[in-house]
């Protein structure tokens, strides 16, 4: 099986976020915008996943960040080095609350189609580094057991942390159960950037999770994933969307002729037996769009580059 790691860089428009994980997943539905003003906040995103395939048609694939070798706490490590995490759950179950988890609150909810009700939880915790993220992912690592992390800065004085905690239940504390669930709410994600570096959130993809990376202006890679990722051994594959709503063969395909245009290698990755059904149609894949050739600079002049 080839590994790879699926990336793409955009900016979201916090309210006309667009669609999100082909049916597994979506967005709390943001409000109305007032007045007449067409586009809402903006933020940069950085979207990560993965997938495991046997050629080109990607047709076997298992899509979800692990398999494509790369865990979410080396991830984070990488990206954000030494930075102290808030990690918030929502809708979580009563025995994965962790050891020193705070702002417990128990409710009821529901699932799809209200047939079932549930003893829930919400919980935040503060962590000193992504080396921490056993203490709340639990062993063997279960990401679901989170909804996401606030990247800070340093320490927040007790104004500025429950300001952030009140954001975050808007961000977090009005998602549904319902298929597919609602679990973010994309107008909260300004909010919750004016006091954090950058926000994670893990998002569905369709057998394991995507990783949502959202900062106020364009994160600087400087080839961290890249080296990441050939630590692991995986291939990195571009997409002009995020990789949990895009065809992995089309990305290869796109792929394969920068790769044959630029190098003399051989492309790693083994071409299917069989066309895929859209070129066999003569179907012409769909050009793509460097992520970075986006139109950043009304966002961002100068990238972030994530600290050492």
């Amino acid at each position: 099986m080839v590994r790879a790691i699926g990336i793409s860089q955009d900016i979201l428009d916090a309210t006309d976020p667009g669609r999100l994980c082909r049916g597994r997943e979506r967005w709390i539905e943001p409000l109305a915008p007032e007045g007449d003003a067409p586009h809402g906040d903006r933020v940069a995103r950085l979207v990560l996943s993965g997938a495991a395939f046997s050629d080109d048609a990607a047709a076997d694939a298992l899509r979800g960040l692990e398999h494509g070798g790369i865990g979410l706490q080396a991830l984070l490590e990488t990206l954000f080095p030494g930075a102290p995490l808030l990690a918030f759950a929502e809708d979580a179950h009563p025995a994965d609350i962790p050891e020193g988890a705070v702002g417990v609150e128990a409710y009821d909810g529901w699932r799809a189609g209200g047939a079932v009700r549930l003893g829930l939880v919400r919980w935040y915790q503060l962590l000193p580094g992504a080396d921490a993220l056993p203490l709340v992912l639990g062993a063997p690592p279960d990401p679901e057991r989170v909804r996401g992390f606030a990247v800070l800065d340093g320490p927040l004085d007790d104004d500025a942390r429950e300001t952030l905690l009140e954001r975050l239940f808007w961000l977090v504390g009005f998602s549904t159960l319902d298929s597919p669930p609602a679990r973010f709410q994309p107008e909260a994600i300004p909010a919750v950037l004016a006091l954090a570096r950058a926000l994670v959130l893990l998002h569905r993809d369709k057998h394991g999770l995507a990783v949502g990376i959202y900062t106020e202006r364009p994160l600087a890679l400087g080839g961290r994933v890249d080296a990441l990722a050939a630590a692991a051994g995986s291939l990195v594959v571009p997409f002009a969307i995020p990789p949990m709503l895009a065809r992995w063969d089309r990305a290869l395909a796109e792929l394969r002729v920068r790769w044959m245009a630029e190098r003399t290698d051989e492309f790693p990755v083994p071409p299917a037996p069989e066309p895929p059904p859209w070129e066999r149609r003569g179907r012409r894949g769909r050009g793509r769009v460097d992520a970075l050739d986006l139109p950043l600079e009304e966002l961002a002049p100068e990238p972030v580059v994530a600290e050492e």
